[in-house]
């Protein structure tokens, strides 16, 4: 059974099976949302599944916090675009996908 920790000094989410680190999910969190910046498998055994529960994980808890996401990691976005369950969620969360945020100075 997987468990998702939310590393918050380090600005990602860490995913468990029981005692060992199985992936990890690097973001950014600004005014406007969180970026979902890169996504690693630590562990190569299952890593597509892994990365997988990561994502579902990861944004059932940004839903869960209203926080509109932007998607720049292309491994994250390869899960989104080929599962339509993850997909699902991430239309159920306002959101940017795909494109990072973009800062105006005037």
């Amino acid at each position: 059974m997987y468990t998702l920790l939310n590393n918050t000094e380090a600005s990602k989410f860490d995913l468990y099976l029981p005692g060992q680190l199985v992936a990890s999910l690097h973001y950014t969190i600004a005014p406007d949302g969180m970026m979902f910046v890169y996504c690693e498998a630590i562990e190569p055994i299952n890593a597509e599944r892994h990365c997988r529960e990561l994502m579902r994980l990861s944004l059932e808890d940004s839903l869960n916090r209203r926080l509109p996401i932007t998607v720049s990691c292309p491994i994250a976005r390869r899960h989104i675009d080929r599962d339509p369950l993850i997909s699902a969620q991430l239309q159920a969360i306002t959101k940017d996908v795909g494109h990072k945020h973009q800062i105006s100075f005037d």
